[in-house]
């Protein structure tokens, strides 16, 4: 752990809902505050333990097969995954003994093993222990012609629920926002960029998508007239109704993982921005907060019982923490003078990623879920945005300008390591990890 003197200035809001709210409010964008002040922070350096994997077959005698896209693409997620990374074969072992000799002699703990099937229309797959020559896993797939990648996926993640318990993040879907024009859509994208499809058609601002607990429904905001509206939208119909039938601001919604069709959200239907939590058809509407100054982003915990939210009622925006039922608020962290918004908890409730303002723009870090061990996971290269967990909790997607200026998204593991560029084109932000998939359109052996 390397530590690093960090100092803090306001500068701009921390997050898009909360610079409109005060746009509407006084027509202008926020200037910048001249108050500077000194935060220590600990910076993590990436390098967890990682699981060896060898990659071995996964041939094919007919031309048009997928077999080696699905292999390739395994590679990738093996190297993206945050539990594994693919092992290499030096040239002194690659004619030493049967196959699975020579990747343990090079290290490799696991050996995976594709032979193709049904001529290039499905995949066996063997999962084998090195140390016990045991298999640990055996299945078969499905290779969809148009998407093979999505094959890919689910074999790296029924791999990760096997050593982890904990369905793995590769097939599941990011909501995010893009521009088109002058409009910022609603957009999916595969977990490594591929499959883009767009969702919304509004031809206005969008902001701030959430999953659903089932992954079947994303809410989102919407701009309509002079009011921000939370659109809920079925990603497989695409029919889309409006949430909350106010007037003013509404927007940053959240879903309970425990109440369906519970959402938290920030609006100033009662005239200032506080937290609100809503069923999905409008009604049962409840206040959680109340005070002179700004409250917003609620987020639900893992477990139902807690929500953090970001309020300014002692002059910076920070991270709060509430009981669900509004009781029991309290600031999170304790790092002095700090600026801090978009809280998000890890899927295991252990962790919240947030966003915390510094010199050099606008870094993530994640905190404990009591506030305290304070980690940096991006430091001085643009500004670092919006982050959302994976599903299995070993990544984190965020928007970062740093390389191009531009708005993407990248991914990176829960310690900080390993971040890559997913999207390429475009202006993107407010990523949302969807919840992890079956995988069940492509296993063929089991279902789960």
């Amino acid at each position: 752990m390397i530590l690093k003197k960090i100092n803090c200035k306001q500068i701009f809001f921390l997050y898009l809902p909360l610079a409109v709210f005060y746009y509407i409010l006084s027509c202008q964008v926020p200037g910048e505050v001249s108050a500077q002040t000194d935060v220590y922070m600990a910076i993590r350096a990436g390098g967890s333990s990682l699981v060896s994997v060898a990659v071995d077959g996964f041939e094919s005698s007919n031309v048009t097969s997928q077999v080696g896209t699905v292999r390739s693409v395994i590679l990738d997620d093996l190297t993206v995954s945050g539990y594994f990374y693919p092992a290499s074969l030096p040239d002194s072992l690659s004619t030493v003994g049967n196959a699975m000799s020579r990747w343990k002699d090079a290290g490799a703990r696991y050996y995976l093993y594709g032979q193709e099937k049904s001529g290039g229309k499905t995949l066996h797959i063997s999962l084998i222990d090195l140390g016990t020559s045991l298999s640990v896993l055996e299945e078969e797939y499905r290779i969809i012609e148009s998407r093979p990648w999505h094959t890919a996926h689910v074999i790296v993640d029924d791999m990760i629920e096997h050593f982890t318990g904990i369905r793995g993040s590769m097939a599941a879907p990011i909501a995010m926002i893009s521009s088109q024009g002058d409009s910022h859509e609603l957009f999916l994208v595969d977990s490594d960029g591929r499959d883009r499809r767009q969702m919304s058609f509004t031809k206005t601002m969008n902001v701030s998508p959430a999953w659903s607990p089932d992954g079947s429904m994303i809410a989102y905001t919407s701009l309509h007239g002079s009011d921000w509206l939370i659109m809920m939208t079925d990603i497989n119909t695409g029919q889309s109704v409006d949430i909350s039938q106010w007037s003013g601001l509404n927007t940053t919604p959240d879903w309970s993982p425990i109440h369906p069709g519970v959402i938290a959200f920030t609006s100033s239907r009662d005239g200032n921005a506080e937290v609100y939590t809503c069923r999905t058809d409008g009604k049962d509407v409840r206040r959680l907060t109340n005070n002179r100054r700004i409250d917003s982003s609620p987020a639900w915990s893992p477990d139902g019982s807690k929500i953090a939210f970001v309020s300014d009622r002692t002059g910076n925006p920070l991270i709060y923490v509430m009981n669900s039922d509004g009781s029991g608020q309290h600031r999170l962290t304790a790092t002095p003078n700090a600026y801090e918004g978009s809280p998000a908890w890890s899927p295991q409730g252990d962790r919240l990623a947030f966003v915390m303002m510094s010199d050099y723009g606008f870094d993530i870090a994640t905190c404990a879920s009591d506030g305290s061990d304070v980690v940096a996971l991006t430091f001085a290269q643009g500004s670092n945005e919006n982050p959302s967990w994976s599903p299995d909790g070993l990544r984190i997607v965020f928007m970062s300008t740093r390389v191009t200026g531009t708005r993407r998204l990248y991914v990176m593991n829960r310690d900080g390591s390993g971040i890559r560029l997913i999207t390429k084109n475009g202006d993107n932000f407010s990523p949302a990890w969807g919840p992890a998939v079956s995988g069940n359109d492509v296993r063929i052996s089991s279902q789960r």
